[in-house]
């Protein structure tokens, strides 16, 4: 099958060029209208008034009024200086647009295809595997729950406990892509580690609320993010934490 990637090869344009100068001389033979002597550069020096009057020119005969042979008929002499000017101008073009298309075929000559692609390889990141990643959540639920014991503001203690699992996901090794906002990250990995849903969705409702909504949190709040945290720990207790 044929390569469709590459770009499209027009024609070369030296077939109309070639044909432009063709008909050109055409042209100007066709002006001529007769056989072109060419009678070389010509040099016109001032002349002074002649001191002798020019002697009588003697009478020329009569015309017999009969028909001179083909072969006696004086060649007309044309000045062709403007061929040569025309010729030139077309000889001009001509070497431009051979240029042209030259330089166009050698831009054309470096295709996609011919790219290196070895020299233009970037590491790639790779996210840790799930019992990696399910031992720093672990750690993260842990100090979630230390920052809620202690006496402090609800709504600070509510942010802290969600940045606390967002931070173990960072520490894990998992990469957050481009557009995803921080929440989103730290959602997308709990729901990757095969989180509770119900916990999932009161610890984004109570920090969102916090963050985003200006509400100040309530004891309430504060004892609910506890308890889904908690789901969250016995859920995934079976997976070592890691306290290094």
């Amino acid at each position: 099958m044929a390569n469709d990637d590459g770009p499209h090869r027009g024609g070369s344009p030296l077939v109309p060029v070639v044909t432009f100068v063709l008909g050109a001389l055409v042209v100007v033979a066709a002006g001529l209208g007769a056989r072109p002597v060419m009678t070389g550069a010509r040099w016109s020096p001032t002349v002074a008034r002649a001191s002798v009057p020019p002697q009588q020119q003697t009478a020329q005969p009569q015309s017999t009024g009969e028909p001179q042979p083909l072969g006696a008929r004086a060649a007309q002499h044309v000045d062709t200086t403007w061929v040569l000017v025309v010729a030139t101008v077309i000889v001009g073009v001509l070497v431009v647009l051979v240029l042209w298309y030259l330089l166009r075929n050698r831009r054309r000559r470096v295709r996609p295809d011919q790219i290196d692609v070895g020299a233009l390889a970037v590491d790639v990141a790779v996210d840790p595997s799930a019992a990696v990643g399910l031992a720093h959540i672990r750690r993260g639920i842990g100090r979630a729950l230390d920052e809620l014991s202690e006496p402090r503001d609800p709504s600070d203690a509510v942010t802290a406990a969600w940045l606390g699992l967002q931070e173990s996901a960072e520490d894990a090794g998992f990469h957050r892509g481009a557009a995803e906002t921080p929440t989103e990250f730290t959602t997308r990995i709990l729901r990757q580690l095969d989180v509770d849903e119900t916990a999932l969705a009161t610890l984004r409702r109570c920090y969102l609320a916090v963050r985003f909504g200006g509400v100040p949190a309530t004891a309430a709040d504060v004892q609910a993010v506890r308890d889904a945290l908690q789901t969250l720990d016995r859920q995934w207790a079976g997976a070592p934490a890691d306290r290094s």
